[in-house]
């Protein structure tokens, strides 16, 4: 009961606060009206027949602008003068409404509300009213009316129906079409309310004083009187404004009342006996409004719960019962598998400790082999490098010919000039020897860091250094086929991680490859790129040739994969191999203009002291 409850109290504040939302929207329009020019130019001129169209037009735009259900503007004498309904087929313009309370209390000087049938429409809502001053003097009132019936339509708890009522009791809007203007009495509370609201300042009608005989939570129904005065006012038309059918009523500790009452409309032919529920009602007043807001709780689920409680309880001896059994069965089971559970577990011991043994075996033997993968993998760049000498060789031999025989040269004219006595000239020439040994000092040194084994992939490379020793090894292959590379300009401010050796046998690869892929053409040339960033540094190489075929781009860099009759089809795999271990990339594709494009992807350093070579 108390979750009921507590769910039925939650579900009536949001159910008033939505309710006091769709009111509050609206409370202050007729006051804002009551201040429009057009509407006071009417009162002042009723007769007049343009300032009425414009008056109904203007009620008509704020009725569709603030989404209210009827606007208009009654005068002093009750008669309505204009309406935002003018245009339909039954307007409220010329209609008397003087004997409306809402109407009598605006002309008494203050704001208006009530809640009633339409006269002309039918349609249940709430009037908002404030009367038109002009100076002291009260020239007409202005009417809004609201829609209330749309928060029947978005309720949709079967278990729970929400009952709206006035002063008297009578229920003006219900989740339930047949209980609408049905009475259900006077709650507590409700005697100020129906004083102060239904009548404004007139004088109220005496409320009947609280008797033994009556009942502390629900007071006596509507009498005859109370009947034939909402009758008069025409707020419910000719509704019967029977009480609902209450079988039984009994009211609970904290005010709140619990109901057994016929909650079905009666049968056409009136055989079968009606059926009965039993509800939980909670309700609040709202005085501002005029209304009292009740929710009907049903207790279908505390009933569904207390069988559901008994049911349980049968179930859970029954439970235990089975259960007792169950344990003794399973203590003889225990026993046996123990000892079936034992012999496995040892079993399971003696597996997991030879499967260990296993695979740490295993574990030693990749170990092993991984080191002798990447012995292998050394030796495989160093034999690359040593299938790459003797280009190196004739580059070497094609510079070393002219410094040679510049200093056979200078050295037969020292030794004549000897003879002769003339020393200082012979000083000249020395120095000329020296010079051009140190030139061959430095063609021979990209020999001796080409063969190297192994070298420092973390230091600072200077692509201009690149390029000398590059040139130094291919120079002979380049001027015996004829060809040329067109170097960028810029290299000597770009630096790049990695190993000076390692890098000019990637590039050396790739020149080699680009040299026999133009074998045959007139000029042969070898476009070399450069872009940077503040991370990378790229370099592409594309050659004159034809191209790459498709299925020889995705097996490119695959070791032993080559389109050429002589070759192992090592040098691109390593090359690949060489870059990836100083952290950069290594890409083969076509340029759109014809020949293969390599582009070589490498981390940008800082500038780094180094003595060229």
């Amino acid at each position: 009961m108390a979750q009921i409850r507590e769910q039925a109290d939650a579900n009536l504040n949001r159910y008033i606060l939505s309710l006091q939302h769709q009111l509050d929207r609206h409370k202050d329009l007729p006051r804002l009206l009551a201040s429009q020019q057009q509407l006071i130019a009417l009162l002042q001129d009723p007769g007049n027949p343009h300032k009425t169209d414009q008056a109904n037009r203007y009620l008509a735009w704020v009725n569709d602008t603030m989404g209210a259900t009827d606007s208009y503007l009654i005068a002093t004498n009750g008669i309505t003068l204009a309406a935002s309904n003018w245009d339909q087929p039954r307007p409220f313009t010329g209609n008397d409404y003087s004997f409306r309370p809402y109407f009598q209390q605006a002309m008494e000087g203050g704001p208006g509300r009530y809640f009633a049938l339409g006269n002309v429409s039918r349609v249940r809502g709430y009037f908002f009213s404030h009367p038109v001053m002009q100076g002291e003097e009260i020239i007409g009132v202005t009417v809004v009316k609201v829609d209330l019936e749309d928060v029947e339509e978005d309720w949709s708890d079967p278990l729970l129906d929400i009952l709206v009522m006035d002063e008297d009791g009578v229920i003006f809007i219900s989740t339930r079409a047949h209980w609408r203007f049905r009475t259900l009495g006077q709650l507590p509370g409700s005697e100020h309310m129906l004083a102060s609201r239904q009548y404004g300042n007139h004088s109220p009608r005496p409320v009947p004083s609280r008797t033994a005989d009556r009942p502390p939570t629900l007071a006596a129904l509507l009498s005859e009187t109370d009947i034939a005065r909402i009758r008069a006012s025409r707020r419910y038309g000719q509704a019967p404004l029977l009480p609902l059918d209450i079988v039984r009523r009994e009211a609970t500790a904290q005010g709140d009342l619990l109901l057994t009452l016929i909650d079905q409309p009666p049968r056409s032919d009136g055989l079968d006996p009606q059926p009965t529920g039993h509800y939980l009602l909670v309700s609040r007043l709202l005085p501002e409004a005029g209304m009292r807001v009740a929710v009907l709780a049903s207790l279908r689920p505390l009933e569904t719960s207390v069988f559901r409680t008994l049911a349980i309880g049968l179930t859970f001896y029954l439970v235990v019962a089975a259960l007792a059994l169950f344990l003794v069965a399973r203590h003889r089971l225990k026993k046996r598998y123990e000892a079936e559970l034992q012999r496995a577990h040892e079993a399971l011991e003696l597996r997991v400790e030879q499967r260990t043994r296993e695979l740490t075996e295993a574990n030693r033997r990749l170990q092993q082999e991984m080191e002798q993968h990447h012995q292998t993998q050394n030796q495989l760049i160093q034999t690359a490098k040593l299938a790459v000498l003797g280009q190196l060789s004739a580059g070497i031999n094609h510079e070393l010919s002219q410094p040679l025989t510049a200093i056979c040269h200078y050295a037969d004219n020292a030794r004549k000039l000897l003879e002769r006595g003339k020393a200082g000239s012979v000083t000249t020439n020395l120095e000329e020897i020296a010079g051009l040994a140190g030139r061959m000092a430095t063609i021979l040194q990209p020999l001796r860091e080409f063969a190297r084994q192994n070298g420092d992939l973390r230091q600072s490379v200077n692509l201009q250094h690149l390029r000398q020793g590059v040139m130094v090894i291919m120079g002979g292959q380049l001027e015996q086929q004829g060809a040329r590379i067109d170097w960028p300009d810029d290299l000597g401010g770009v630096w790049v991680r990695g190993d000076i050796g390692r890098l000019e046998q990637v590039l050396v690869n790739l020149i080699s490859n680009a040299l026999q892929a133009m074998a045959g053409q007139a000029e042969p040339r070898i476009e070399v790129g450069l872009s940077a960033t503040d991370e990378e540094v790229q370099l592409t190489l594309r050659d004159q040739g034809p191209g790459l075929a498709e299925h020889t781009l995705e097996h490119i860099f695959e070791p032993f994969y080559t389109t050429k009759s002589a070759g192992l089809g090592l040098g691109l795999s390593i090359s690949h191999r060489i870059v990836q271990s100083m952290d950069g990339r290594l890409e083969a594709r076509n340029h759109p203009g014809g020949g293969a494009l390599f582009t070589l992807t490498l981390k940008r350093t800082r500038e780094h002291k180094q003595e060229p070579r």
